[in-house]
């Protein structure tokens, strides 16, 4: 059995207009502060990304031409937010932080193998230190944020 440790006058109306909100309004909302939550991950990744010291190339598997030419500084280039769109991310507000590869100026598709190493490379796991390096500073963070979004859908719902 549980106790009811306090109750809330008007909380089953709030919850009522919560419900009657649409979907994509709150998905956008929460994808808001997911992006300002995650400024500080983001700017540890690029801190902690590897910078090379001289030009690479990739290359067509099929006729050997040149696909695509990397600058050094690339991949650090390339880190930043990257918004779920499958799975989860289609109802949830999904954010992830790392190399960005698709439609950008700064294609870092090979910062999985930078991150995780190759048969040719040792690994490098600078998204992991970054990610220990600013866990418990975003969860904070966080939880402050979402609850400012809370209290302004809130005083926006009870005005209507």
């Amino acid at each position: 059995m549980s106790k009811t440790l306090f109750e809330i006058e008007g909380f089953p109306q709030l919850q009522q207009k919560i419900k009657q909100l649409p979907d994509k309004v709150k998905k956008r909302e929460m994808l808001k502060v997911l992006r300002q939550v995650a400024k500080p991950t983001v700017a540890a990744a690029r801190a902690q990304a590897p910078v090379g010291n001289k030009t690479h190339k990739r290359y067509s598997r099929k006729d050997g031409t040149v696909l695509a030419t990397y600058q050094p500084g690339n991949l650090k280039k390339s880190i930043g937010n990257i918004t779920g769109k499958r799975g989860l991310g289609k109802v949830n507000a999904v954010l992830y932080v790392g190399p960005r590869s698709k439609g950008r100026k700064y294609d870092g598709y090979y910062g999985g193998m930078v991150h995780g190493g190759t048969k040719f490379q040792r690994p490098n796991p600078f998204m992991d230190r970054a990610y220990n390096q600013t866990k418990a500073m975003v969860t904070k963070d966080a939880e402050v944020k979402v609850a400012a979004a809370i209290q302004k859908q809130i005083n926006r719902l009870s005005n209507v």
